[in-house]
């Protein structure tokens, strides 16, 4: 049986995940001119969602005791959330007090890294699990 369709499954849900975590400079020149950000506002904000990064093996752990799939759709539904609540405030649906912006903003891109966390965690695990022999290991260790 190959596994060649679950591996390109596995490629493409992580290369979605590359772009948003690392596309913020598409998007922050509109969200510092919408919501009248600083730039040192702004660099905060691009900054927060990568000192996630001290708690990426926590979505190895969920991966390790949910698997795979429920971590990836899970992963999805955070990301796509903290995208959705970036796009709410930028465009004022959810009114945010201004002193409030940048630590809930800054909020949005932990989740959305930690979600994305959750998808690059099950593809690696989908990875080791499928393609190298004798070897059904965790994503954590």
């Amino acid at each position: 049986k190959s596994s060649m369709p679950l591996l390109v499954t596995a490629f493409l849900a992580a290369g979605i995940t590359g772009g948003t975590s690392y596309a913020f400079g598409l998007y922050g020149q509109a969200l510092k001119e919408e919501l009248h950000l600083t730039q040192g506002q702004l660099d905060t904000i691009s900054s927060a969602s990568f000192c996630a990064g001290v708690a990426s093996w926590i979505p190895g752990l969920f991966v390790d005791k949910f698997g795979e799939k429920c971590s990836m759709i899970s992963g999805g539904l955070v990301a796509a959330s903290a995208l959705m609540s970036f796009w709410a405030v930028a465009r004022r649906f959810i009114d945010i007090p201004v002193a409030g912006l940048v630590p809930i903003l800054s909020l949005f891109g932990v989740l959305m890294f930690l979600g994305c966390a959750l998808i690059t965690g099950s593809v690696f695990k989908l990875i080791v699990s499928n393609t190298l022999p004798n070897n059904k290991g965790s994503a954590v260790g």
